[in-house]
């Protein structure tokens, strides 16, 4: 018993000094955040998307890679736009692209994998939401048009209300500490510390799961597997871990906090991450995360789900086997 509790202290321990490093940057992208959402800078492009045809899938796109909002957040959203006469095209580039790259996220990656890594996942996320929204533009022909993407008819109203008939789909945003400051308030700088508060819970919880993920592996698993699957160069680790990734949910926070125990020669193993099998974790673990897929099988048809899931899956190798056989590195 006395062994069993040390040995929980000693993970408690190494989980908070890995914390502890990473803290700082956690606090800028926090920052950064609650900045964006409490001037509603992503709300101010999200209403355009409707009114520019094609150029509105690289609105999407960088809408997606600025957005403070992870996927689970995203799909509603977008379910919104396309009951308000969004295409099929942006809406995907939207949903593929926002829990793939976020102001949080890209400082995160920063400090615990580098200036390099965090560009490469910026590119990539951009890449991700180019191609899924305009090779979904370019399948409007073959049965992907709107009128034939959900199960059955969705009730009008608005996901706001408290009373929206779909569970699914019925946003509890005004429950949030922030919109109950900002109703009682109207005070800009109130509404940005509550909104503050709410994204250190948040993405604080999501690196703290990383770390865990990471604390706990290291102990269970014999190195020399992890070094094989990050380290590889080969052509099976970027497949294993791609597809190894599909049902879980790992947002980016979570495969970032975990990468930085591995690969940290400060406090990790000092494993050198391959650029292959890099991307497959990053990209293709966030982006199909499983509440989102609950929600796609529940709301949508079958070939939708398998458009959005061949999407993730073809850009994520794609960029994986692409960025593995560049010469160089960023």
């Amino acid at each position: 018993m006395d062994a069993l509790i040390k040995g929980i202290a000693g993970l408690g321990l190494e989980i908070w000094h890995e914390f502890v490093y990473i803290l700082p940057f956690l606090a800028i992208g926090v920052l950064l955040e609650a900045t964006i959402r409490t001037f509603k800078w992503h709300v101010k492009i999200r209403k355009a998307l409707t009114r520019f045809g094609v150029i509105s899938i690289l609105l999407a796109t960088l809408l997606g890679v600025a957005s403070p909002l992870c996927a689970c957040a995203t799909l509603p959203l977008v379910i919104s736009l396309l009951l308000a006469g969004l295409p099929l095209a942006p809406a995907m580039a939207l949903l593929v692209t926002s829990p793939l790259m976020s102001p949080a996220g890209y400082t995160l990656l920063n400090w615990e994998l580098g200036v390099g890594w965090a560009n490469v996942i910026l590119v990539s996320a951009i890449f991700m939401g180019l191609y899924a929204g305009y090779l979904t533009h370019f399948l409007r022909r073959y049965g992907f048009s709107e009128e034939r993407l959900f199960r059955q008819a969705l009730p009008a109203g608005d996901f706001h209300d408290p009373d929206y008939p779909v569970e699914e789909l019925r946003c509890d945003c005004g429950k949030q500490l922030s919109h109950r400051v900002d109703r009682c308030t109207h005070n800009k700088f109130l509404v940005f510390l509550a909104k503050f508060w709410e994204g250190s819970l948040k993405i604080g919880k999501f690196t703290l799961i990383g770390l865990l993920i990471e604390v706990v592996a290291s102990s269970l698993i014999p190195h020399e597997w992890v070094a094989a699957l990050l380290e590889g160069e080969g052509i099976m680790p970027i497949l294993t871990l791609t597809f190894a990734t599909i049902p879980l949910h790992l947002p980016q926070v979570t495969a970032a906090a975990m990468l930085y125990g591995f690969v940290s020669p400060e406090v990790g193993e000092g494993i050198t991450l391959a650029k292959g099998s890099g991307i497959a974790l990053l990209i293709g673990g966030p982006v199909t995360a499983l509440p989102v897929m609950a929600v796609f099988i529940s709301m949508f048809r079958k070939r939708v789900l398998f458009l959005y899931l061949g999407l993730c899956i073809s850009g994520t190798l794609l960029l994986a086997f692409t960025y593995r056989l560049l010469p160089f590195s960023f």
